[in-house]
């Protein structure tokens, strides 16, 4: 298939993951909520793209599956006491998509995201600053947006711990990975602005969309619209630059601190 051909196939994939987000509202259980049953799907999604490339480029190294296997029980720590279910089924995840990312980036040197930047020690630094304050200024600004009313502060280390779920899970399988599939699809080049935007829509957007079921429900269409335009503007996009312009460890501390320091004021979200 040429580069023209993928492209197309990456967005009539995004144009049935909409459907079934819209066809999501429509249904009523009590078991489920329409938020839960979009963090499902999503899941589902990053499973079959990381069988995909998987079957594509093979598992990757040894020293490469044990890191995969690493971050796979550091997601699982944060489920331990909470949810087995949900242990089980985002260290899977993480395992599966952590390997199909690095066997596509052994494939596309290229085009590859940084795991961490250890050119230097100085490099090293200025990932953990830049994700450390990256995660400070956007914590803050979504307690802001939160609006709800801020009791006090507690640390626990419980929250620590389950923040490694988002912190991993979420930047490796839900964005990461829709990185690795597009390089893929696009034989580890996009040169042209539709390609280029493509590579940042689906770094942002597909993870975005799940956050957003209650937004619509809740406040209508015009709402829900621009809850989501406001994910992606101050969250999506902040990551994913992260991601693009320094490495995945920046990106993956920043977004736990979001979530560590939400925990510290509003509590866990269950």
């Amino acid at each position: 298939m040429t580069n023209k051909s993928n492209l197309r196939a990456v967005w009539i994939m995004f144009g049935v993951f909409v459907l079934l987000f819209l066809l999501n509202f429509g249904i009523h259980s009590n078991n489920q909520a329409p938020t839960a049953r979009m963090w499902l799907l999503l899941g589902v999604w990053a499973f079959l793209i990381s069988v995909l490339l998987l079957v594509k480029h093979k598992l990757p190294s040894k020293r490469q599956i044990l890191l995969s296997i690493l971050l796979a029980a550091a997601v699982a720590v944060a489920y331990i006491n909470l949810s087995l279910f949900s242990m089980i089924e985002v260290s899977l995840l993480t395992l599966m998509a952590s390997l199909a990312v690095l066997s596509t980036f052994n494939q596309y040197n290229e085009g590859k995201l940084l795991f961490l930047n250890t050119a230097s020690a100085s490099t090293i630094f200025m990932s953990l600053f830049v994700g450390a304050a990256a995660g400070i200024l956007l914590g803050i600004i979504n307690l802001v947006l939160s609006g709800q009313s801020l009791d006090g502060f507690s640390l626990k280390l419980i929250y620590f711990r389950v923040a490694l779920s988002p912190a991993i899970y979420e930047e490796l399988a839900l964005r990461t990975l829709f990185y690795a599939l597009c390089l893929s699809l696009m034989h580890g080049r996009a040169d042209t602005r539709a390609q280029k935007f493509t590579v940042w829509f689906m770094m942002i957007v597909p993870h975005v969309l799940v956050h957003t079921p209650d937004s619509f429900i809740q406040g209508g269409i015009i709402p829900g619209i621009i809850s989501t335009l406001m994910y992606i503007l101050l969250f999506g996009l902040p990551f994913a630059i992260l991601h693009r312009k320094r490495d995945l460890t920046s990106a993956m501390l920043a977004h736990g601190i979001v979530d560590i320091i939400r925990f510290c004021f509003l509590g866990l979200p269950f």
